[in-house]
C-alpha cells in the first residue's frame, strides 16, 4: 500500500510539473539519451528540495517523489542504451539519486536514517571504480574525526557512497558546502550531531579538523581561516602528523585503467586530481607510479 502511494505520489510530481523532456520520451519511449536527460533533469529538481520553500513533510514528500521519478528515467536509460556511454551514465546516476534521498533523511531524522537509505540501494549498483577510488582517496586524506566539505556532484557523491555504501571512514561527516552554506535546515542538523552550536568554519576548526575537497578551485572562506594544503585536500584546525597520509601512499590504479578503457567517468575524476597536483606537487610520485603524470598535469 505504502509503495503504491508512493508511486502515485510520485506521477503527481510530473503531472504537475512537466518537464521539456517529457516530449522526447513520449515521441519515442525506447530513447535511452532521451530518458537519461529527462532523469538528470529530476536529480537537479530534487536539489531545489534545500531551499525549503515548502511545510518540511509536503517538502520531503516532494523530494522523495521527484528523486523517485529520476530513479524511473535512469532505469529506463540503462535499459534501453545497454552497452553504451549512456547506459554507463544512467547507472552512476542512479547511485547519485539514492545518495540525494540520503541527504533529504539525514536532515529530516538523522544520520541513521541516511544510512538506512543507502542500504537500499540494490545489490550489483555501484559507482564505477574510477569514481569508488576517488571517493577513497578523499577519505583517506581528512583527518580523524574531521568534516569533509565537498564542491560538486562528482566529490560529493563519490566520498558519500564510500563512507554509507561501503563503511569506509565513518568518523567523517560528509557535507556539500554549498548547502551547509545556504541550507539551514541541514546545518543545524549537521550542528546538533556535531554538538555545537556556532557554523563557522573559524569555530569548527577549533575542536575538529575542517577539511576542503581538491574540487574547490580555491578552499572556502579562505580569508576567515588558514588552510593547509595537503594531499587531496585543504585542512584547517585540529590534525596530528599521525593524520597525514603521505602523498606517495594515494593509490590511482582504477584511474590509469580508465584512461586506458576511455572510460565515461575519466574527465571529472582526472579534474579533481589535476588541481590537487596543482597544490600538492608532491602527488605527482603517486600518479607517475601509474604513469600519469601527463594526464593530471605533472611535468
Amino acid at each position: 500500500m505504502g509503495t503504491f502511494l508512493f508511486k502515485a505520489v510520485a506521477l503527481l510530481v510530473v503531472v504537475q510539473s512537466p518537464h521539456p523532456d517529457w516530449t522526447r520520451v513520449i515521441a519515442d519511449s525506447t530513447d535511452g539519451a532521451a530518458w537519461l536527460e529527462l532523469g538528470r533533469a529530476y536529480l537537479q529538481r530534487s536539489a531545489e528540495y534545500h531551499a525549503h520553500r515548502k511545510p518540511v513533510t509536503v517538502d520531503t514528500v516532494w523530494a522523495h517523489a521527484t528523486l523517485d521519478t529520476a530513479q524511473l528515467a535512469f532505469e529506463r536509460a540503462a535499459r534501453f542504451s545497454a552497452g553504451t556511454r549512456t547506459a554507463d551514465s544512467a547507472r552512476v546516476y542512479r547511485v547519485y539519486a539514492f545518495g540525494e534521498w540520503a541527504f533529504v533523511d539525514w536532515e529530516t531524522a538523522g544520520i541513521s536514517a541516511a544510512t538506512l537509505a543507502w542500504h537500499t540501494l540494490p545489490e550489483g549498483l555501484r559507482l564505477p571504480p574510477v569514481l569508488e577510488e576517488l571517493g577513497e582517496n578523499l577519505l583517506r586524506a581528512c583527518p580523524h574525526q574531521g568534516i569533509l566539505f565537498t564542491a560538486g556532484e562528482t566529490d560529493t557523491q563519490a566520498a558519500w557512497y564510500l563512507r554509507f555504501s561501503r563503511g569506509l571512514r565513518p568518523d567523517l561527516m560528509i557535507i556539500p558546502f554549498e548547502r551547509w552554506h545556504g541550507d539551514s535546515v541541514l546545518r543545524n542538523r549537521a550542528l546538533r550531531e556535531l554538538k555545537t552550536r556556532d557554523p563557522s568554519l573559524r569555530a569548527l576548526s577549533q575542536s575538529r579538523a575542517v577539511c576542503a575537497s581538491a574540487g574547490f578551485d580555491r578552499p572556502p572562506d579562505d580569508r576567515a581561516v588558514k588552510w593547509n594544503k595537503r594531499p587531496l585536500v585543504w585542512v584547517t584546525g585540529k590534525e596530528t602528523k599521525a593524520d597525514r597520509v603521505p602523498a606517495q601512499d594515494f593509490v590511482f590504479a582504477a584511474l590509469r585503467q580508465a584512461v586506458d578503457e576511455h572510460q565515461t567517468w575519466t574527465a571529472p575524476a582526472s579534474a579533481l586530481y589535476r588541481r590537487a597536483v596543482s597544490n600538492v606537487g608532491a602527488l605527482c610520485e603517486a600518479f607517475d607510479t601509474f604513469r600519469l603524470g601527463s594526464e593530471v598535469g605533472c611535468h
